[in-house]
């Protein structure tokens, strides 16, 4: 107790004196060792430079002796103060995400971008969602996506898409090899090549590393020829396409070239059953990071297992072929009906 009492006459000594930060540490020193010590307390409050701070050395005042009417006034400052701060911050926060917006309508994504990375910086952005989905959005570097969409996790806890897309993101953290194929699939090259390289630092497996060894010497020699990029949606529309374009000929054939002379619904209503096997065996048959695997079968990296993509195949082709097999059936009927009309 002596030597606290001691080490404080010397922190007001050393405050009067002008050595403001010697004094503070001295101070510090005394509250650590007497928590309830009012005029170590007093001091501080006045020597701290930081806001929050002082205003909680005027709150640990108050809770030591509730009738300090000179903490009570300070404290009532220094809260006004802070309201004050927060307003402007939070108009300087509402113009800059006025920008931001005028920015993306006006398509400058990468301008956008900066901005947002300078405005998460700012405490009072943290409580506007726009701000982590649009970063969610617009962030290449997974990390930094994965971080936002936790921010926006946090702030809607119920929003299930988030759920899903932060849950994919932590699985492309988990298994970057994913993530390299995902930049690959994009056309994003300088990305995947990048990705994959730090893969094979570590590999899980001499095959794997073979894998990659391959893929990057494919993906160098397509940035050296410079092979245009296809991208999986395109692909699997024009697979998609393909047995549509059959059943119809065929049931142009069962029915004539003009389809409304002879009006048979259930022909035009297996043209739809087609179109949706067609689209199912092209996305298995792509591979291709899908929100459809995601939703069906809950695959993080949204890609589909092997079993997911055969079950998928199966049932396309189960969907694709059955108007064909309808159509066989009622042009053989046809036929015999002719044969027994020679008769």
């Amino acid at each position: 107790m002596m030597r606290e009492d001691a080490l404080l006459q010397q922190a007001i000594t050393a405050a009067r004196a002008g050595h403001e930060l010697t004094a503070r540490d001295m101070f510090l020193r005394v509250v650590e060792a007497e928590p309830k010590n009012e005029i170590a307390w007093m001091w501080l409050a006045g020597l701290l430079d930081n806001l929050d701070e002082r205003i909680y050395a005027c709150e640990q005042i108050m809770g030591i002796n509730p009738r300090n009417a000179k903490a009570q006034t300070y404290l009532s400052q220094l809260l006004t103060e802070k309201q004050n701060f927060l307003d402007i911050e939070n108009i300087r926060v509402e113009d800059q995400l006025r920008g931001i917006r005028a920015a993306l309508k006006s398509g400058k994504k990468n301008s956008a971008l900066q901005s947002i990375r300078e405005l998460i910086l700012n405490p009072q952005a943290e409580r506007h969602p726009d701000v982590w989905r649009w970063l969610a959005d617009l962030s290449p570097e997974l990390n930094e996506r994965a971080s936002a969409l936790e921010k926006l996790s946090a702030l809607n806890p119920n929003d299930l898409r988030v759920q899903e897309e932060l849950k994919q993101a932590r699985h492309f953290q988990e298994h970057p090899i994913h993530q390299a194929e995902l930049y690959e699939e994009r056309g994003e090259i300088d990305k995947a090549l990048l990705t994959y390289r730090m893969v094979a630092l570590n590999p899980e497996s001499k095959a794997q590393w073979n894998k990659i060894y391959w893929k990057i010497i494919e993906l160098e020699n397509i940035k050296q020829e410079n092979i245009a990029h296809i991208s999986p949606a395109l692909s699997i529309a024009r697979l998609t396409a393909g047995p549509p374009l059959v059943y119809v000929m065929f049931a142009l054939v069962h029915v004539g070239v003009n389809p409304f002379a002879h009006q048979d619904p259930l022909i035009w209503l297996g043209l739809v059953f087609v179109t949706l096997g067609g689209f199912m065996i092209a996305l298995a048959a792509v591979h291709s990071h899908n929100r459809l695997w995601t939703l069906l079968f809950k695959d993080a990296g949204a890609k589909g297992a092997p079993t997911a993509r055969l079950f998928m195949s199966i049932a396309g082709w189960a969907l694709t072929l059955i108007p064909h097999i309808m159509l066989f059936v009622l042009a053989w009927r046809r036929l015999i009906n002719y044969a027994l009309s020679l008769q």
